[in-house]
């Protein structure tokens, strides 16, 4: 996902200014609370640093915003303006809906895009008889489940439950590269802003937050490995960046090394495999397969599944495979 990021050099006129002031002011339609949150959550890195939001600026300070994300997490903020969007809803009840999302929309309007997002299709779909709030966010280029809430208190308790890791969220994604050392495991390696490179995430042991992805390989064929993963925390990128740290990326993800480059590493007979998989996309080979929590109000067990797309679908058939195998969720025993 190609995220907006607001690079700042302080000058004099701005010198001992709180942080969280400066910040407010490229958001008019934010409230301070919660500038001040996105700074704790590293949202706004002073000389590539967390600060606290009352750190006093001093000049030449180099500022860096990350404004995708200020805006996802305050996405109610934003006008939305209703708009006819195809979606495919697969469940809904009176506090829930959730959407299988095609790779290539973006979920949600920011500054620089108003219309032609989820959230201005999921207005148009509610028609004013409710107004849908986003409960999570997956990039752009990754399809799948995406659940949003239709007023403020079922945001708050599926927020909550989002928060303390209640809700079961396992990804399908195709890898490319060397094994791991197990066909199933654990990924834990701290996720923070790539200090080189602001619009990128990377692992960062003084300074990231603690991600964990398990991990259980489906199928590995010729280098290419389909594998099912599952989130215990919901850092950006990831899957992405714990795949791309093991030397087995995320195939077609160009920021994280998955581009077609990878496959002149594989053994020459592995290549043309390899070669047919990386034309069944034209996005990062990630889909968020399925999401399963208590629901907020009545304590049912909820199973949302989202169905493959037609590039998943095409590159299984070039593997010999079929997507069935991808429905190990409710195995006991399994990673996911």
């Amino acid at each position: 996902m190609s995220e907006k990021i607001i690079k700042q050099k302080i000058s004099f006129e701005f010198v001992n200014e709180r942080l969280d002031l400066f910040v407010s002011s490229f958001f008019e339609d934010i409230s301070r609370s919660k500038i001040q949150s996105s700074i704790e959550n590293g949202y706004v890195l002073v000389n590539k640093n967390i600060v606290k939001k009352s750190y006093m600026l001093r000049e030449n300070d180099e500022i860096i915003i990350d404004e995708e994300k200020i805006y996802e997490e305050n996405p109610r903020n934003l006008p939305v303006l209703p708009e006819e969007i195809n979606l495919d809803i697969i469940w809904e009840d009176r506090y829930y809906i959730a959407v299988n999302k095609p790779a290539g929309l973006v979920v949600h309007p920011g500054h620089g895009q108003k219309k032609g997002t989820l959230l201005n299709g999921l207005y148009y779909y509610a028609d004013k008889k409710f107004i849908p709030i986003l409960a999570h966010r997956i990039d752009k280029n990754t399809s799948g489940v995406v659940i949003a809430a239709k007023n403020e208190t079922a945001h708050e308790k599926l927020s909550k439950k989002f928060a303390e890791r209640e809700i079961y969220k396992c990804y399908a994604g195709i890898c490319i590269g060397k094994l791991p050392d197990f066909m199933s495991g654990i990924i834990e390696f701290p996720i923070g802003r790539d200090k080189k490179d602001p619009i990128k995430m990377a692992i960062d042991y003084q300074n990231g937050r603690y991600a964990r992805t398990d991990y259980e390989i489906i199928h590995f064929q010729n280098g290419i490995h389909f594998t099912c993963f599952r989130l215990h925390t919901g850092r950006t990128h990831q899957i992405r960046v714990h795949c791309s740290n093991g030397g087995f990326p995320i195939i077609c993800d160009e920021i994280y090394g998955g581009s077609k480059e990878k496959i002149k590493f594989l053994e020459q007979k592995d290549r043309n495999f390899a070669l047919k998989i990386y034309g069944c996309f034209a996005r990062q080979a990630l889909h968020a397969r399925f999401i399963s929590f208590n629901h907020p109000f009545s304590n049912e067990k909820i199973s949302i599944l989202a169905t493959f797309p037609e590039d998943f679908c095409n590159s299984f058939c070039e593997a010999g495979l079929n997507e069935e195998k991808f429905n190990i969720f409710d195995r006991e025993n399994s990673i996911c």
